[in-house]
């Protein structure tokens, strides 16, 4: 039983011991890659790079809102414009535009929230609409000088023949 048990693990140990070395330096290469990937992408992204977009494609669709997840998708006070988020931007005109645009988009979204208290509707009167492109225009004003890439299209920015 004994001479089985070692033939055993000496049929296993050997393979792996060959094995190895090249597992290991594989593994070793393609986490330095995924480290250099993470440092290139991700090092010095702010609160103000990612709330902006993200408040201005919520603005953008509750202008489009037709029921009402769409209209109160989020919180205002909380979520993006939690109190912690907004003591990550950097003082100056970042920071004011992005919580004078939480103010904003939370007071429309509360007093328009009657339009849209149907389960399967929402009836977003003109001035709503019109009020959130106010918050969109200033954001686009504060944030025009900030250098942050556009968004792409549904196709992804690939040009198709």
């Amino acid at each position: 039983m004994r001479t089985i048990f070692l033939l055993v693990i000496l049929a296993i140990a050997i393979p792996s011991a060959i094995v190895y070395p090249h597992i290991s330096t594989v593994a070793k290469s393609n986490w330095s890659d995924v480290q250099q990937a993470r440092e290139r992408h991700f090092v010095n992204v702010t609160a103000a790079s990612w709330i902006y977009p993200f408040l201005r494609r919520q603005a953008v669709r509750m202008q489009e809102a037709d029921v009402p997840i769409e209209w109160r998708g989020i919180s205002f006070i909380n979520g993006p414009c939690l109190a912690d988020h907004m003591d990550q931007l950097p003082v100056g005109k970042y920071a004011y535009a992005i919580e004078t645009a939480c103010g904003s988009l939370h007071e429309t979204q509360m007093k328009y929230a009657a339009n849209c208290a149907n389960t399967s509707t929402c009836n977003i009167p003109e001035e709503a609409i019109f009020e959130l492109q106010i918050v969109l225009d200033r954001l686009r004003v504060a944030f025009s000088d900030a250098n942050l890439v556009q968004p792409a299209g549904d196709d992804q920015g690939q040009i198709r023949n």
